[in-house]
């Protein structure tokens, strides 16, 4: 695996989107932290400035913001794959002597190292302005840790499916950032207001999104008037469900595919 990697690290360094969209998630993420903190002091609600910043809570409002910044990783990974795709890289990588098992394996790789760098990115940000806040002890809440990588996973997980499956980079990154942003959310509050049973969180990023739901707790308590939610653990296995779903069927095109 280590060579695997490698070998994808070469093919990425000088690409010049990679360091931009990378660059990106690494700068906005504590950007937008900073901003909010700077929203609850203007706004004179200590209570609630340190109760977002202190440990516990910090782990999960560094989560809860990063999460939205996810999709952009998310595109860069389907930028990745469209591009082996339209230059029949995976064809060139076979004559060089990989099998297909090995350039799919470099690929899930790539999107288990995508994960590692968000997670670290999300966990820099919270131990910075969990410890800024003086308040709590980082140890307290380590574990929300491991629910961040799974968003994160489950963020590309989705992009993987899309960059395998479709091969114009546009299209896939219009359907996958429509979907992440706007289609996903209304459609499970609705579900959830109609329903009343919290249903909305069966849909693929959603579980993961109620997983660490920060101050959109209250908007899926409204939508559900009342009907106690599924437990954070029962949305983990949802999650990596999803993710050993898409991860398969990703496997099973890239396997089938025709050089």
């Amino acid at each position: 695996m280590t060579e695997l990697l490698k070998i994808e690290w070469l093919k990425v360094k000088a690409y010049r989107t990679f360091w931009l969209l990378s660059g990106l998630f690494l700068a906005i993420v504590p950007l937008i932290l900073w901003s909010y903190e700077l929203i609850l002091k203007n706004s004179k609600q200590i209570a609630a400035f340190l109760g977002a910043f202190s440990f516990p809570k910090a782990w999960e409002t560094s989560a809860w913001i990063g999460s939205a910044m996810y999709p952009i990783m998310g595109i860069l990974l389907i930028i990745f794959l469209t591009n082996e795709n339209n230059f029949r890289t995976i064809r060139q990588n076979i004559i060089d002597g990989w099998s297909r098992d090995q350039y799919i394996l470099a690929k899930f790789g790539v999107m288990i190292s995508m994960a590692v760098f968000m997670t670290l990115v999300i966990v820099a940000s919270a131990l910075f302005f969990g410890l800024r806040s003086g308040q709590g002890d980082p140890t307290d809440g380590i574990g929300m840790i491991w629910l961040i990588f799974v968003q994160a996973m489950d963020y590309l997980a989705v992009a993987l499916f899309l960059g395998v499956f479709m091969k114009r980079a546009g299209v896939a990154i219009a359907i996958y950032v429509m979907y992440a942003y706007v289609f996903e959310f209304f459609i499970s509050r609705l579900i959830d207001f109609k329903v009343k049973a919290h249903m909305g969180a069966l849909f693929p990023l959603e579980c993961t999104d109620r997983m660490i739901p920060g101050e959109t707790k209250l908007v899926n308590e409204l939508a559900s008037q009342g009907v106690k939610p599924f437990e954070q653990s029962t949305l983990q296995m949802i999650a990596i469900g999803y993710i050993l779903l898409f991860c398969f069927l990703a496997y099973r095109r890239l396997k089938r595919s025709d050089l």
